[in-house]
């Protein structure tokens, strides 16, 4: 159809006139908040249009219905990102609305999803995203989704979302097309003019052309019309698409290359080359062709196989049951052109000048044959758009009757041509000066709007007068009436019988009030500049409306103008000038005959606009109390002044009431009082809620009266009657509660009344919206939570609003979703010591205030997790499942989180039991349903329902692919990455942890403390065990524990694997992200996750995906062992590290940080056997230098020369003793690095030689030739005993039973406290002494050592060694540690050391050392071997390799005492020149 040239425009000037078009064109849409408010409103009202038109017994799918909210929660999330400046919620939101809008772009435009075509939808998608990429700064990407919303959609993006951006663009290159379809259009027309043949082509067609023309037409004339307007429109669409790809080539084609020229440009073929060039302007109706309302929805749009859009309109010849299945009658032709202007419309010539933009059409006529052959006049409430002068389109058919008539579909009128021709003569002949009154009554479209019809009129009142007096050829329409359809939203005004349209049979429109079709008696003008009865804009008003009737806009003002007199002056002289009309019109509401007035059930959707809005949004609390009462309103029925009672009967209550209200306000008689309360109910009741007797009763005297009888009255009756009188007032009139909350003490009285006993008080506190401080301040709760429990007292008397218990429940949730935190904690735990669970899990059996009683049972589970266990016994849960399916977005949110925490509970079989009913409950799929809300859930609900979806998967062994098992995971991955928002990010590590199993009683997970108890450190979980009773179940037996038992390991299980398996471990890459956060709460929970995670690993198949978590994680776990200062972080990187210790490729890593890694893991042994393993694997590795990973370095020297030498020293509880030579014991504190002197003490007076311990006891041995014993305190040591062995002791060792000692001449002595000391003589000199049980092993001359049984006082050689002839060789140090025995001595053939195994007896190692050694000391690690010259020889325990040496200072000094701490971190050495050295061993 379009042919191609070579375009010369360089590309990239095209591409800078789209990009800075269409930029600007986006960045006003940006700015102007208004209109795109105003057209998502005109778009969902297409989409209304099209879902009332749908057969309302075919079910909507529930994914077209997730596809639909996905627009709509795109678009909600684009706004929330434009007004919003916070950057960290702006990006969040850009992502969240570019998710939910790509659904809808990637449609299938062939299909339509819930009755709407897949490219309206799709092509409404692009919009947004052009708006989402522009936020981002993305103009390239902002201008290919414009113009791919024009590819697929071309018809809806120039009608629709933006004419104006395909007026500039589009329309252009469209001048072939327009000009042929004017051509086309003015030759049908031609046909159709009398005496057409002396005009010219060029004529001035326009002022020939009218409304009826179209009606004049004959069938084959119409189907000509109809098939110009159809081809024409597939044209303007054919070639719009084509530009669009144009442009979308040019932007998308490469323009680095200078030979590169642009795409072809196409160019816009008519289907018809037009004959003529037309004289003059193109009307604008040629520009966009017919339009289709908003109202009109799809219906009338099909698509074809190419995509292209095609119109399907009724043509004449169409059937009526046809009409009835369309969703509006002529849709795309019955539109009004309103005024710029001016809001009223005057209807002057039927002529109309197509130069003039401001030109008014009238309103398209349609016949209907009945009785009286009444015409009626079709209008579209349509606003704020631009139509052509086309309004009455061939495509509407005369003959098609809409569905709403009561005419005969099969019988029509064939002079209704005539009539029409007729009747359009006249009204381009004469000027209708008031034209189209409205009806007395008025009616409701569906969404609840007041459907008024503005009558065409002149603005000055005057002009209007004087025409209806004046002007003899005026048509007046009397007796015209309003009408709506109720299934669709047009409305149609019936003209009268032609021999009615008589001058002055009405009074003018300005006159009557378009409420009671009244004459104004007192009228008075509101501030939108309407004027109404005040009667009737009063009863207006009370019935809770507070906008305008006809403009719907809202009322300010609470109080009514003054009455408007000049309107009143003018009144009063018209009905001086006619006095019959005027009686006619005062005395009697417009007849009923005449109007097509609503039905009695049409009434209470005055009352009941406001009550359709479902369940709060917890957006805003302040909004949620604003809208609360909402939900209980019951419906009321709008009244006239004269619909329910006459008002002689209302005179004849006034006057009945108005004694008892004196006795009220005035007796000071409690019980005259109280009667009158009573009767004054009873007249209420019997007014029926009456207006006038409303008003009466609301006046504040009344109001105060009622409020003293409820301060002073101990009598029930009277106080549930007043509160019964209160609550319709209040109920009828949100202003008489104001006079309540005016007076602080009325509040006080009510809420002593509930805490008395008196349930009703609870309704009127709710009435009165208090806020939360005034609730907070009265204690409500017990009494909130007695309401509910109570029975409640059936009155046969009066029907109260709303029931107690509704009132109670509403308010005590909204105390407990109130004020901050901790308030939130203890109203909970009020409601939980007040028992008051058990009631509200029965009341959830009640569907209203359901949502309600789960908000409120959910804030008891955050507040006291404990209680869960309580809630999940005495709930059902199928109410709880069946508030979810048929919620909103809110509530829906609510009820995930609820069972979300529900689900927590510290035994797994209970938690499986509730998890499997979840699943069963409910004639929905459950797992479906959670699925399909996961992906339209908001940000903060996503977590929750993933994780409840997850545990319901896991129910059975995840062994085949699931569909909800991945999606699931894959939402709780991706909150993981989401380092941009760090409270996302620690929801979902919570939500995992929670999801592991560990749960305390209290509702807490324990993971942290089991992962610590399986590497040996107990103490967190000791405490947990005396602080929670974990594993501790009342009254269960053993195989129920052991139930217990298997059924977290089996779930452990199929977490870890479904975690661990979900793409190939992506988790562990999420995970790293989470041990790098700056935030030390999210790093330790990211950290306990990935131990748990690591030591599963273990247990479950390898599937390589141990590989990709030691390629994510190793780094981060070893930076957590060299940085943190956490005893537990280290001890769980510990537990990590283990999994990936014996993988090879690992080995490479931990050469590099071995060293480090190795002096942690000796820090960390004492706590955890797992840091062991660690060591001795790093000592294992071939390419490791255990060298490299000694280090020591003096931390100070302490000068105690003068006390003489250092002889003997002692380590024990964090405290070093050392013995000196001039007799002198001095206590260390050895907690710091560098020691000091607590406590010295000379209970000696020579040498002590030996310092010694066993249990709390100090033993020293002294050349003083005594045995002292010592109690040892934390900061001192005290003698408690002296044993005098009338020699002196050279060694000592000792314990509760006995001493064995080294004294002067060979053998060694055992004494046992009470008895002379023993001899056992074994002929050698005994250097040192080391006990084991009841075996005392003696070094001795000789280089020999003997086992002393000091059971039998036994002794035989244990060691032998060679005898050399030169030097004497002797063991000098022995000890005892891990089960061997290390004995130290002269160097005998390079050896001055052996290690014998106490059990075996045999040498296991040897000190390769050509150095005698005089003192060893031994620890986990390391053995310290001292040598003759001061130097220190280290040595690894566990494979007998030196080290390193440590050189003491000062020369050759003779090191006469060595001792390492129980850690093995810092190494004490005594010098023979009086000093100790302290070195740190790192």
């Amino acid at each position: 159809m379009a042919g191609n040239f070579r375009f010369t425009m360089d590309q990239k000037d095209i591409v800078r006139f789209l990009t800075t078009t269409i930029d600007s064109y986006i960045q006003d849409r940006l700015i102007n908040k208004e209109q795109r408010t105003q057209h998502k409103e005109q778009c969902a009202e297409r989409l209304a249009a099209e879902d009332g038109s749908c057969d309302k017994d075919t079910e909507v799918e529930y994914s077209d219905q997730a596809v639909l909210a996905n627009l709509d929660w795109g678009i909600e999330a684009l706004e929330e990102a434009i007004n919003t400046y916070n950057m960290e919620t702006k990006l969040a939101r850009l992502d969240y609305a570019e998710k939910m809008l790509q659904v809808c772009a990637m449609l299938n435009p062939k299909q339509k999803t819930a009755g709407v075509p897949n490219y309206y939808l799709s092509a409404w998608a692009h919009l947004n995203l052009s708006y989402l990429w522009k936020l981002r700064n993305n103009i390239q990407n902002c201008v290919s989704h414009v113009l791919e919303m024009f590819i697929v959609d071309p018809f809806f993006s120039r009608i629709d979302f933006a004419p104006e951006f395909w007026k500039s663009l589009f329309l252009p290159h469209m001048s072939s097309i327009v000009g042929w379809y004017s051509e086309e259009r003015h030759r049908l027309m031609m046909e159709v003019i009398p005496d057409s043949s002396d005009l010219s082509f060029t004529a001035d067609f326009d002022q020939f052309f009218n409304e009826s023309l179209v009606f004049s037409m004959r069938p084959h004339q119409l189907d000509k019309l109809q098939k110009l307007e159809k081809l024409y429109g597939e044209s303007l669409d054919e070639n719009t698409r084509l530009y669009a790809k144009y442009y979308k080539d040019c932007m998308n084609s490469d323009s680095t290359s200078g030979k590169k020229v642009a795409p072809m440009l196409p160019i816009a073929e008519p289907p018809m080359t037009p004959l003529h060039e037309l004289s003059r302007s193109v009307p604008d109706f040629v520009k966009f062709g017919p339009i289709l309302p908003k109202s009109a929805g799809f219906s009338l749009i099909s698509r074809s196989k190419d995509g292209v859009s095609e119109t399907n309109r009724e043509n004449s010849t169409s059937s009526h049951s046809k009409v009835e299945k369309s969703s509006i009658w002529d849709a795309k032709d019955n539109i009004i052109e309103e005024n710029e202007e001016d809001s009223d419309s005057e209807l002057d010539d039927a002529s109309v000048d197509s130069d003039n933009k401001n030109n008014i059409f009238s309103p398209g006529i349609r016949m209907v044959k009945d009785e009286d052959i009444e015409p009626k006049v079709h209008l579209s409430n349509q606003k704020n758009q631009i139509h052509s002068p086309n309004i009455f389109s061939p495509l509407d058919s005369p003959r098609t009757a809409p569905n709403n008539s009561s005419t005969n579909p099969d019988t029509h009128s064939k002079r209704e041509p005539k009539y029409l021709r007729l009747l359009s003569t006249r009204l381009r002949d004469s000027t209708i000066s008031d034209s189209l009154s409205l009806s007395p009554d008025h009616t409701f479209n569906s969404d609840n709007e007041v459907m008024v019809l503005k009558n065409i009129q002149r603005k000055n009142n005057d002009q209007t007068l004087s025409m209806n007096r004046d002007n003899g050829n005026s048509l007046g329409l009397n007796d015209s009436s309003l009408c709506e359809s109720n299934e669709g939203n047009q409305s149609c005004i019936s003209l009268p019988k032609l021999e009615k349209l008589t001058i002055g049979s009405k009074p003018p429109k300005d006159f009557v009030c378009p409420i009671t079709g009244q004459i104004f008696c007192d009228p008075v003008t509101l501030e939108t500049g309407q004027t109404y009865e005040r009667k009737a804009i009063q009863e207006w008003l009370r019935t809770g409306n507070t906008t305008c009737p006809i403009t719907r806009q809202p009322l300010s003002a609470n109080i009514l103008p003054k009455t408007n007199y000049v309107l009143k002056r003018l009144i009063t002289s018209w009905k001086e000038q006619n006095p019959e009309l005027a009686q006619e019109f005062s005395n009697s509401n417009t007849p009923r005959g005449s109007s097509c007035s609503p039905s009695a059930k049409d009434f209470p959707m005055l009352s009941i606009i406001q009550r359709t809005t479902d369940s709060p949004s917890h957006k805003s609390k302040e909004n949620y109390i604003r809208q609360r009462s909402n939900r209980f309103m019951r419906v009321v029925v709008a009244t006239s002044p004269t619909s329910v009672l006459s008002q002689a009967a209302v005179e004849t209550i006034m006057n009945s009431l108005k004694p008892y209200i004196s006795s009220l306000c005035t007796s000071e008689n409690l019980q005259e009082c109280e009667e009158a309360v009573l009767e004054i109910a009873r007249l209420w009741k019997d007014s029926k809620t009456d207006p006038q007797i409303h008003a009466y009763l609301s006046k504040p005297t009344i109001i105060n009266g009622l409020v003293e009888i409820l301060s002073a009255s101990l009598n029930r009756e009277v106080l549930r009657t007043s509160i019964y009188i209160l609550t319709e007032l209040i109920f009828l009139d949100e202003s008489v509660g104001e006079t309540l909350n005016s007076v602080d003490s009325d509040f006080d009285c009510l809420a002593t009344l509930l805490k008395n006993g008196l349930d009703e008080a609870a309704l009127l506190i709710y009435q009165l919206r208090p806020v939360f401080a005034q609730l907070s301040a009265h204690e409500l709760i017990p009494s909130l939570v007695q309401v509910i429990q109570n029975k409640n007292e059936e009155s046969d008397d009066f029907q109260l609003v709303i029931d107690p218990k509704d009132a109670a429940i509403a308010i005590l949730e909204q105390i407990l979703i109130g004020g901050d935190e901790y308030s939130r904690s203890l109203n909970a735990l009020s409601v939980i010591s007040e028992n008051g669970i058990p009631a509200l899990a029965k009341y959830l059996e009640r569907l209203e205030g359901r949502r309600s009683v789960v908000s409120i049972l959910l804030c008891c589970m955050q507040a006291e997790k404990g209680c869960k266990s309580l809630i999940a016994n005495r709930i059902e849960l199928s109410p709880v499942l069946e508030l979810f399916h048929a919620g909103n977005d809110s509530v829906r949110g609510i009820c995930v989180e609820f069972l979300s925490e529900l689900v927590q509970l510290n035994r797994r079989t209970v938690c499986n039991q509730i998890l499997q009913t979840i699943k069963d409950e409910g004639a929905f799929s459950t797992m479906h349903t959670f699925l399909v809300y996961l992906q339209m859930a908001p940000m903060e609900h996503q977590l929750a329902v993933a994780s409840l979806l997850l545990q319901i998967d896991l129910l059975v062994e995840p062994r085949k692919m699931s569909i909800y098992r991945e999606e699931a995971v894959e939402t709780l991955i991706e909150a993981l990455w989401q380092k941009d928002f760090s409270n996302t990010q620690m929801k979902a590590l919570d939500v995992l942890l929670f999801l592991i199993g560990h749960v305390t009683s209290s509702g807490k997970s324990y993971t942290e403390a089991w992962l610590l108890k399986i590497v040996g450190f107990d103490k967190p979980y000791n405490d947990l065990i005396k602080a929670e009773q974990l594993g501790q179940y009342d009254n269960d037996s053993m195989e129920t524990m052991e139930d217990e038992k298997n059924a977290m390991n089996s779930w452990q299980k199929r977490v870890a694997f479904v975690l661990c398996n979900h793409e190939n471990g992506s988790i562990f890459q999420a995970l790293e992200e989470c041990l790098r956060s700056n935030s030390l709460r999210m790093a330790k929970s990211g950290l306990v996750l990935v131990s748990w995670l690591t030591y599963m690993l273990s247990t479950l198949p390898d599937t390589g995906i141990k590989d990709v978590a030691r390629k994510s994680l190793l780094d981060e776990l070893i930076n957590v062992l060299q940085s943190s200062k956490n005893l537990e972080e280290k001890i769980l990187a510990t537990l990590a590290l283990k999994t990936f210790i014996s993988d090879p490729i690992a080995h490479e890593t931990l050469r590099a940080y071995a060293k480090n890694i190795y002096r942690t893991m000796r820090k960390l042994k004492k706590y955890s056997a797992v840091a062991v393993d660690i060591m001795k694997a790093i000592l294992n590795l071939n390419s490791v230098d255990v060298t490299e990973l000694w280090s020591c370095k003096e931390v100070v020297e302490l000068d105690l020369s003068s006390n003489g030498e250092v002889l003997s020293l002692l380590y024990m509880n964090g405290q070093v003793l050392s013995g000196h030579s001039d007799g002198t014991i001095k206590v260390w504190d050895a907690r710091k690095r560098i020691p000091r002197v607590i406590q010295e003490t000379h209970e000696h007076t020579k040498a002590v030689t030996s310092l010694c311990s066993s249990d709390d006891r100090l033993y020293t041995g002294s050349l003083d030739k005594t045995i002292r014993v010592w109690n040892i305190k934390p900061d001192e040591i005290k003698c408690i005993d002296v044993h005098d062995v009338k020699e002196p002791v050279y060694e000592l060792t000792a314990n509760a039973k006995l001493a064995c000692y080294v004294s002067q001449g060979t053998g060694v002595k055992v004494f046992n406290w009470s008895e002379a000391p023993k001899l056992i003589n074994f002929n050698k000199y005994v250097k040192c002494l080391a006990v084991a049980g009841d075996k005392l092993y003696c070094g001795c001359s000789g280089y020999s050592i003997q086992e002393v049984d000091l059971s039998k006082y036994t002794s035989n050689s244990f060691f032998s060694g060679t005898r050399k002839l030169l030097g004497k060789q002797t063991i000098h140090s022995l000890q005892i540690h891990d089960g061997f025995l290390f004995a130290c001595g002269s160097s005998v053939d390079a050896t001055a050391g052996k290690i014998f195994s106490l059990s075996s007896k045999m040498v296991v190692g040897s000190l390769s050392t050509g150095l005698d050694i005089y003192r060893v000391a031994i620890n986990s690690d390391f053995i310290f071997a001292g040598t003759k010259f001061g130097t220190i020889e280290v040595w690894l325990k566990d494979k007998f390799t030196r080290v390193a040496s440590i050189k003491m200072a000062g020369g050759h000094t003779k090191i006469t005492s060595l001792v390492s701490d129980a850690d093995g971190m810092m190494l004490f050495v005594g010098s023979s020149d009086g000093k100790i050295q302290v070195w740190a061993l790192d």
